[in-house]
Protein backbone atom coordinates (compact mmCIF):
# COMPACT_ATOMS: atom_id res chain seq x y z
CA UNK A 1 0.00 0.00 0.00
CA UNK A 2 2.78 2.30 0.34
CA UNK A 3 2.48 6.26 0.84
CA UNK A 4 -1.07 5.48 2.53
CA UNK A 5 -0.47 2.91 4.81
CA UNK A 6 2.17 4.64 5.83
CA UNK A 7 -0.29 7.64 6.24
CA UNK A 8 -2.41 5.42 8.44
CA UNK A 9 -0.12 3.82 10.22
CA UNK A 10 0.98 7.08 11.58
CA UNK A 11 -2.29 8.77 12.12
CA UNK A 12 -3.06 5.44 14.31
CA UNK A 13 -0.01 5.86 16.75
CA UNK A 14 -0.94 9.15 16.68
CA UNK A 15 -4.41 8.61 18.04
CA UNK A 16 -3.64 6.01 20.63
CA UNK A 17 -0.28 8.15 21.99
CA UNK A 18 -3.14 10.82 22.62
CA UNK A 19 -5.72 8.25 24.02
CA UNK A 20 -3.30 7.25 26.50
CA UNK A 21 -2.77 10.90 27.71
CA UNK A 22 -6.49 11.45 27.55
CA UNK A 23 -6.47 14.20 24.94
CA UNK A 24 -9.77 14.00 23.21
CA UNK A 25 -8.59 15.37 19.68
CA UNK A 26 -7.13 11.79 19.04
CA UNK A 27 -10.41 10.98 18.17
CA UNK A 28 -9.72 12.82 15.09
CA UNK A 29 -6.22 11.04 14.16
CA UNK A 30 -8.28 7.62 14.68
CA UNK A 31 -10.78 8.82 12.80
CA UNK A 32 -8.56 9.53 9.49
CA UNK A 33 -6.45 6.73 9.97
CA UNK A 34 -9.46 4.41 10.12
CA UNK A 35 -10.74 6.65 6.67
CA UNK A 36 -7.89 5.33 5.23
CA UNK A 37 -7.52 1.41 6.02
CA UNK A 38 -11.09 1.74 4.82
CA UNK A 39 -9.61 1.65 1.58
CA UNK A 40 -6.30 -0.14 2.18
CA UNK A 41 -8.45 -3.17 3.91
CA UNK A 42 -11.11 -2.87 0.97
CA UNK A 43 -8.15 -3.82 -1.85
CA UNK A 44 -6.54 -6.29 0.75
CA UNK A 45 -9.86 -8.58 0.43
CA UNK A 46 -10.27 -8.00 4.02
CA UNK A 47 -13.72 -6.94 4.26
CA UNK A 48 -14.92 -7.06 7.95
CA UNK A 49 -11.85 -5.17 8.85
CA UNK A 50 -13.06 -2.72 6.06
CA UNK A 51 -16.39 -2.33 7.39
CA UNK A 52 -14.61 -2.11 10.86
CA UNK A 53 -13.01 1.21 9.98
CA UNK A 54 -16.74 2.56 9.20
CA UNK A 55 -17.51 1.48 12.84
CA UNK A 56 -14.45 3.23 14.08
CA UNK A 57 -15.42 6.45 11.96
CA UNK A 58 -18.67 6.47 13.65
CA UNK A 59 -17.50 5.79 17.03
CA UNK A 60 -14.52 8.31 17.15
CA UNK A 61 -17.38 10.80 16.02
CA UNK A 62 -19.00 9.50 19.28
CA UNK A 63 -15.85 9.77 20.95
CA UNK A 64 -14.59 12.96 20.20
CA UNK A 65 -18.29 14.60 21.07
CA UNK A 66 -18.00 12.49 24.79
CA UNK A 67 -14.28 13.09 25.56
CA UNK A 68 -15.13 17.10 24.54
CA UNK A 69 -17.73 17.67 26.75
CA UNK A 70 -15.66 16.80 30.13
CA UNK A 71 -13.55 18.59 32.11
CA UNK A 72 -11.45 16.01 33.11
CA UNK A 73 -11.57 11.78 32.32
CA UNK A 74 -12.51 9.42 34.76
CA UNK A 75 -11.31 6.26 34.59
CA UNK A 76 -14.07 3.53 35.78
CA UNK A 77 -14.60 -0.02 35.69
CA UNK A 78 -17.10 -2.04 34.88
CA UNK A 79 -18.60 -5.18 37.04
CA UNK A 80 -17.57 -8.86 35.74
CA UNK A 81 -20.73 -9.76 34.69
CA UNK A 82 -20.71 -6.48 32.39
CA UNK A 83 -17.64 -7.95 31.26
CA UNK A 84 -19.17 -11.46 30.89
CA UNK A 85 -22.23 -10.51 29.30
CA UNK A 86 -20.30 -7.90 26.37
CA UNK A 87 -17.73 -11.44 25.90
CA UNK A 88 -20.27 -13.82 25.60
CA UNK A 89 -22.53 -11.72 22.73
CA UNK A 90 -18.91 -10.97 21.20
CA UNK A 91 -18.20 -14.36 20.75
CA UNK A 92 -21.79 -15.19 19.37
CA UNK A 93 -21.96 -12.42 16.75
CA UNK A 94 -17.88 -13.68 15.85
CA UNK A 95 -19.54 -16.81 14.60
CA UNK A 96 -22.02 -15.84 13.23
CA UNK A 97 -20.11 -13.20 11.02
CA UNK A 98 -17.24 -15.70 10.77
CA UNK A 99 -19.50 -18.17 9.45
CA UNK A 100 -20.83 -15.94 6.96
CA UNK A 101 -17.45 -14.18 5.06
CA UNK A 102 -16.48 -18.25 5.66
CA UNK A 103 -18.80 -18.70 2.86
CA UNK A 104 -17.95 -15.94 0.47
CA UNK A 105 -14.11 -16.71 0.50
CA UNK A 106 -13.08 -14.25 3.20
CA UNK A 107 -9.36 -14.43 4.02
CA UNK A 108 -9.29 -16.12 7.74
CA UNK A 109 -12.99 -15.18 8.37
CA UNK A 110 -13.47 -16.02 12.12
CA UNK A 111 -9.72 -14.78 13.59
CA UNK A 112 -10.83 -11.49 10.81
CA UNK A 113 -14.75 -11.11 12.22
CA UNK A 114 -13.03 -11.95 16.44
CA UNK A 115 -10.40 -9.26 16.24
CA UNK A 116 -13.62 -6.64 14.47
CA UNK A 117 -16.01 -7.39 16.84
CA UNK A 118 -13.97 -7.44 19.93
CA UNK A 119 -12.42 -4.24 18.20
CA UNK A 120 -16.13 -2.29 18.36
CA UNK A 121 -16.54 -3.49 21.40
CA UNK A 122 -12.76 -1.60 22.63
CA UNK A 123 -13.75 1.04 20.96
CA UNK A 124 -16.97 1.33 22.63
CA UNK A 125 -14.85 0.92 26.23
CA UNK A 126 -12.83 3.87 24.96
CA UNK A 127 -15.48 5.74 24.27
CA UNK A 128 -16.69 5.64 27.60
CA UNK A 129 -12.91 5.73 28.77
CA UNK A 130 -13.71 2.26 31.04
CA UNK A 131 -10.13 1.14 32.30
CA UNK A 132 -10.46 -2.24 31.54
CA UNK A 133 -10.73 -1.13 27.46
CA UNK A 134 -6.84 -1.92 27.44
CA UNK A 135 -7.10 -5.59 28.46
CA UNK A 136 -9.08 -6.13 25.57
CA UNK A 137 -6.86 -4.26 22.92
CA UNK A 138 -4.07 -6.18 23.83
CA UNK A 139 -5.40 -9.42 22.92
CA UNK A 140 -6.91 -7.73 19.79
CA UNK A 141 -3.37 -6.49 19.23
CA UNK A 142 -1.63 -9.59 19.80
CA UNK A 143 -4.32 -11.42 17.01
CA UNK A 144 -4.29 -8.20 14.72
CA UNK A 145 -0.31 -9.03 14.13
CA UNK A 146 -1.25 -12.80 13.31
CA UNK A 147 -3.77 -11.47 10.71
CA UNK A 148 -1.65 -8.93 8.74
CA UNK A 149 1.16 -10.77 8.75
CA UNK A 150 -0.26 -13.33 6.84
CA UNK A 151 -1.62 -10.64 4.44
CA UNK A 152 1.61 -9.28 3.95
CA UNK A 153 0.89 -6.27 5.33
CA UNK A 154 3.95 -5.41 7.24
CA UNK A 155 3.53 -1.91 7.66
CA UNK A 156 -0.04 -2.68 9.34
CA UNK A 157 1.70 -5.36 11.50
CA UNK A 158 4.15 -2.70 13.16
CA UNK A 159 1.38 -0.40 13.81
CA UNK A 160 -0.38 -3.32 15.43
CA UNK A 161 3.16 -4.24 17.39
CA UNK A 162 3.74 -0.39 18.27
CA UNK A 163 0.04 -0.35 19.46
CA UNK A 164 0.44 -3.96 21.70
CA UNK A 165 3.22 -1.86 23.12
CA UNK A 166 1.48 1.16 23.64
CA UNK A 167 -1.65 -0.95 25.06
CA UNK A 168 0.73 -1.40 27.72
CA UNK A 169 1.34 1.83 28.67
CA UNK A 170 -1.93 2.98 28.30
CA UNK A 171 -2.68 0.21 30.73
CA UNK A 172 -0.41 1.13 33.46
CA UNK A 173 -0.64 5.02 32.89
CA UNK A 174 -4.63 4.67 33.45
CA UNK A 175 -4.08 2.06 37.06
CA UNK A 176 -1.79 4.78 37.91
CA UNK A 177 -4.13 7.44 37.50
CA UNK A 178 -7.02 5.01 39.08
CA UNK A 179 -4.44 5.31 42.42
CA UNK A 180 -3.48 8.61 42.45
CA UNK A 181 -7.42 9.77 42.22
CA UNK A 182 -9.63 6.69 43.89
Amino acid sequence: MGYLELIGVVFGFLYLILIIYKKPVAWFFGIISAALYCFIFFTSNLFFQTYLQVFYIVLGLYGWWNWGKKDKIQHPSWRLKSHLIGIFCCGAITIIIGAEFNREGQVLPYLDALISVFSVFATYLTTKAIYENWYYWIIVNLLSIILFHSQQLYLTELLFMGNLILSFHGLFRWRKARLLNP
